[in-house]
């Protein structure tokens, strides 16, 4: 009976429905490294798995964190989560924590010496100083007294991650697999879109959690905005998504109507936004955060699917 109830403290400490969201900017790069003729299944490969590694464990740290920092009480609306009610220890997690750290950073390291080589020893450097960067922003997001998640930079932080890093740094890597590593500005659109909707997770998040968060001295953007702005804020993340998605092959000049029918997709992110619209009561924006989660990352799939029909289009 114990070990099922830890069991089940850990299975909710990996928090699986982050895993798709954390997965669309991989799979979104992986569409364009297609368009671009540089699609790599081994740089895939090691990106998806650098990436769900670098999400568990960034759940690790915000569980641990987030109780050591008094933000995990009673009070809060979210579930009751597995260090709260004692399943998991203290120690547990952060060895938990280093584990998983290490691990996203040694498929950081194949990733980066795969697909750039011996050749590039400054973009080695530059990139090895980005995956340090993506666990040190994982772990240090809620853990430590001066946890960043805590002075309203999450947000910033998720995009730059979610991304940037993730879309535009992905086709990069791509790139230099296929021997001409290059910088596309085009792709800071589709990772404005990923960036902004994996944002609009987070907002629902910290809307819901604005009572318990302030108590605790944890200041998020919707503690800064207050209910009523958070909400326009969480507008525009998801219409700047959208937009951001879109933009691509607008910019591209593709006429061809096979390569847009993932604004489809768009229909569910406004459904949901008008839930989130018409909702009162702050504990139900719990609701909202999967299928905003499991949209991105179907808005994803099925623009990086769109994208193999951009070749014949232009």
């Amino acid at each position: 009976m114990i070990d099922s109830v830890r069991r089940k403290a850990w299975v909710e400490a990996l928090r699986l429905r982050t895993l798709p969201l954390s997965a669309a900017g991989v799979v979104v790069a992986a569409g364009i490294a297609g368009f671009y003729q540089v699609f790599s299944p081994l740089t895939f490969t090691l990106m998806l798995a650098m990436v769900l590694v670098l999400q568990v464990d960034a759940n690790f740290a915000d569980e641990y964190g987030d109780l050591a920092n008094g933000a995990d009480t009673d009070d809060r609306l979210g579930p009751k989560r597995g260090m709260q009610r004692g399943d998991i220890s203290r120690r547990e997690m952060k060895h938990a924590m280093v584990g998983t750290g290490a691990l996203a950073l040694a498929f950081a390291a194949a990733l980066i010496l795969t697909s750039l080589g011996s050749a590039h020893a400054g973009l080695i450097v530059v990139f090895a100083v980005l995956a340090t960067l993506c666990v040190a922003g994982a772990v240090f997001y809620t853990v430590g007294k001066r946890a960043y998640g805590y002075h309203a930079l999450g947000d910033l932080a998720c995009f730059f991650f979610f991304g940037l890093v993730a879309v535009m740094g992905g086709v990069f890597l791509y790139t230099a697999r296929s021997g001409s590593p290059t910088l596309i500005p085009v792709t800071a659109l589709p990772a404005m879109g990923v960036g902004c909707l994996a944002c609009g997770v987070l907002n629902l998040n910290n809307m819901r959690d604005i009572t318990t968060d302030r108590a605790a001295g944890k200041i998020t953007v919707a503690i800064l905005f207050g209910p009523r702005r958070a909400l326009a804020y969480h507008c525009a993340l998801v219409g700047l998504g959208m937009v951001g998605f879109l933009s691509f092959p607008l910019v591209l000049g593709v006429t061809d109507p096979l390569a847009y029918l993932f604004v489809v997709l768009f229909v569910p992110l406004v459904r949901q936004l008008v839930g989130v619209l018409s909702n009162t009561d702050p504990a139900r924006y719990d609701r909202f955060m999967k299928p905003l989660s499991m949209t991105t990352f179907l808005l994803a799939v099925t623009f990086a699917l769109c994208l193999a029909f951009l070749t014949s289009a232009l």
